[in-house]
């Protein structure tokens, strides 16, 4: 499974998805998370915050992580959740702060994390 963490500066998981610079990219097998890459995210809503259209059509972010099953956050707003969901990628929340305990938190026990 591979999941994506939203992050700003390469450490720690940034809660505005839509507005985060990058995604962690994590490798999860056999309850262990291992990194593979910090991709950049297409998608940022400022912008565009004058065309209400495209800053909510997450079209461009989905593509770019479409090799990925999971999206872990901290918040999704109802256009960013349904725009993954109708991409099959799953989205999940998570507590955590740090983008290394997020993935090896879910790699041990995807459970604790509630799927939006």
């Amino acid at each position: 499974m591979r999941i994506a963490i939203p992050t700003n500066d390469r450490e720690t998981i940034f809660p505005r998805t839509g507005q985060a610079k990058l995604f962690a990219i994590y490798e999860i097998d056999s309850k262990k998370s291992i990194f593979v890459e910090f991709r950049e995210n297409p998608h940022k809503h400022e912008e565009h915050e004058n065309d209400k259209d495209s800053a909510h059509n997450h079209r461009d972010m989905v593509l770019a992580l479409n090799d990925c099953d999971a999206l872990l956050v901290k918040m999704a707003g109802k256009h960013l959740t349904n725009d993954f969901s109708a991409a099959k990628i799953s989205l999940f929340k998570t507590q955590e702060n740090q983008i290394q305990c997020v993935a090896t938190s879910f790699a041990k026990n995807p459970a604790a994390h509630p799927e939006i």
